[in-house]
């Protein structure tokens, strides 16, 4: 399993801003045939990241799975990454008790497992070259729950807002670790 974490050298007293907790958060990353498998140390308590991963309201101050129901059930449901995109299926297929959790999210699906401190995942990919931007778009938004567990005013950074915050590098980065050509970035022609 491959790690992404550059070091900044901030020194522990000071905050750091959003863009230097997305280069420093540490995410264990490897592909395992067309699954990409994440683990990421974050703030938060097991319960608080749960609510953090099923509850519609928490899940729109830091996710691009915004779905139009608490996430604990099996059943359907449909997510929207902001409220006036045309929705994705989000059906959750599985839950665990109250640390795992597995649902689609459109063409992929995706598999959460959480405990103090710690956010497993664990997506299905459609095609596994993709790898490269989920694992850029998913280190982001947990750099921004990490960030709100750990008491900062962090506001959501999904889609291309990400681009202004290193998802481009990281995407860079992924690609490469997971021995995958580059792909192009949003705007670019394939």
């Amino acid at each position: 399993m491959t790690t992404q974490q550059p070091s900044t050298g901030q020194p522990d007293s000071q905050q750091p801003d959003i863009d230097t907790r997305i280069q420093d958060l540490l995410v264990r990353a490897e592909i395992a045939e067309d699954l990409l498998v994440m683990e990421v140390d974050v703030a938060g308590t097991a319960a608080q990241l749960w609510q953090a991963i099923t509850d519609p309201a928490r899940l729109a101050q830091w996710s691009p799975v915004v779905p139009d129901r608490v996430l604990h059930s099996v059943g359907p449901a449909l997510s929207r990454e902001n409220p006036e995109d045309d929705p994705v299926t989000a059906d959750v297929l599985a839950t665990a008790g109250d640390h795992a959790l597995t649902h689609r999210w459109g063409e992929a699906t995706v598999a959460w497992v959480v405990d103090d401190g710690q956010v497993d995942l664990q997506i299905t990919l459609p095609d596994v070259q993709q790898a490269q931007y989920f694992a850029a778009g998913w280190h982001v938004c947990l750099a921004v729950l990490d960030a709100q567990h750990s008491g900062e005013e962090q506001a959501r950074i999904v889609g291309m807002d990400a681009l202004d915050h290193g998802w481009d590098a990281l995407r860079v980065s992924y690609a490469e670790e997971f021995g995958h050509p580059v792909g192009p970035a949003p705007g670019e022609d394939a």
